[in-house]
């Protein structure tokens, strides 16, 4: 018991010791760390600057093919600090490309790609300058720097429209958001169209997005869908397609999806429903509404139903009616397997990545331009289909542990 109370207490010293420490030791590695990178690129350099001229230094021979002049200093950012007064030989009359740093370079490659990460997992411009300043230093980096940076995604967006689609889904959800963006003439709003799958093999994924230049007309409609259409997504294995009651869309997926079951989003008709409804009977009759899609098959809810529509009929006709004209689209995924009815009963799924596409544009207030809202949704959507990626990894590894 003694030994054990020593043990104890010898623990316990050396945790304070390292709290004590711990700061100072840290801070040591980076700087011993920052030294040998600097002496590492400043060899490296030399060593090319070598195979340029083709002599060492103060080396003479018949064989060189040039001569150096000197050196100038530059600093360059890291992932791992600023390393300061980096010597960059210089050469007579010829121009070398160090493989080490880029031309005119003030940062590494590994700071801007470290910038572009957090930009795509969904850190704001002004968040990603606080969070990497106490890596580089305060004032090392501006948001405009950021955004300059997040230019470069315009290619992956570009491929990410372009992909090559495979008809892999069995459950498909299309919705639409607004958001402020300028246009050379004034701000407007601009409409975002969205597709989102289920796949066979139970992964989420956000499959594409489009700006619309005219809302949720039939046209945009038929240009995103068709687009789908074309790269792949045919439908073969299609079994269900979810959205609200839009009639340009419905007019779309009637077209291409000829015979792919429809289910009307619950939430958009409630929505409507409540449109209807005098304030002293909203939540009773609301409430009693929800009780039909809780229905454990098409025979219960049509029951359901039934006594809803007796009971508020002569009250409140319209909203009656309102669901009794698409009743059928409605109950259509209680012919799905219990375990995906919750899913696929509304759009909730692409509104709450809408969420997400608010909170990163609430601080900017207005795009800039288009493509700056390609940029951000596009780092939403590639945030989310990484999470749900990895999620289905770790849930196969489970499995296969067990």
């Amino acid at each position: 018991m003694e030994n054990v109370q020593k043990f104890l207490e010898v623990d316990k010293y050396w945790q304070e010791r390292w709290e004590d420490v711990k700061d100072d030791f840290w801070g040591d590695i980076k700087s011993h760390t920052l030294k040998a990178l600097k002496r590492f690129l400043e060899t490296s350099m030399e060593v090319q600057m070598q195979d340029l001229v083709g002599a060492r230094h103060w080396e003479h021979n018949e064989y060189r093919r040039g001569y150096r002049k000197g050196y100038y200093t530059r600093d360059l950012q890291t992932s791992m600090g600023e390393i300061y007064d980096l010597r960059m030989p210089r050469a007579r009359d010829m121009k070398l490309e160090y493989a080490a740093i880029s031309r005119y370079r003030r940062r590494a490659k590994d700071v801007d790609q470290m910038i572009l990460n957090m930009f795509l997992a969904g850190v704001s411009t002004r968040r990603v300058k606080e969070v990497i300043e106490p890596i580089l230093g305060k004032n090392k980096i501006s948001a405009q720097t950021v955004s300059n940076l997040s230019r470069q995604i315009n290619e992956l967006v570009r491929a990410y429209h372009n992909r090559e689609l495979r008809d892999i889904y069995k459950y498909l959800f299309f919705d639409g958001i607004y958001v402020k963006a300028k246009s050379p003439q004034r701000s407007m709003k601009r409409c975002i169209l969205v597709c989102y799958g289920i796949r066979h093999d139970n992964k989420r994924e956000l499959i594409d997005f489009e700006l619309a230049s005219h809302g949720e007309s039939e046209n945009a409609w038929v240009k995103f869908v068709g687009k789908l259409y074309h790269r792949g997504l045919t439908g073969d294995k299609l079994r269900m397609i979810v959205s609200d009651g839009n009639k340009g869309l419905l007019n779309t997926l009637g077209y291409l999806y000829p015979f792919v079951m429809f289910q009307r989003c619950w939430v958009h008709k409630l929505r409507n429903v409540s449109n209807k409804l005098p304030k002293r009977y909203h939540d009773e009759c609301i409430s009693e509404a929800r009780k039909i899609y809780l229905a454990k098959n098409q025979k219960e809810a049509l029951k359901i139903f039934k006594a809803w529509s007796r009971k508020w009929r002569r009250l409140v006709p319209k909203a009656v009616k309102c669901i009794e004209e698409d009743y059928e689209y409605l109950v259509a995924f209680l012919n799905e397997p219990v375990k995906y009815r919750i899913k696929i009963r509304t759009t909730n799924a692409i509104e709450r990545i809408f969420r997400e596409v608010r909170r990163r544009i609430r601080p900017m207030n207005c795009f800039e331009n288009s493509a700056s809202v390609e940029r951000i949704i596009f780092a939403v959507f590639n945030r989310f289909n990484g999470i749900w990626e990895n999620e289905a990894h770790l849930e196969i590894a489970h499995n296969h542990l067990r």
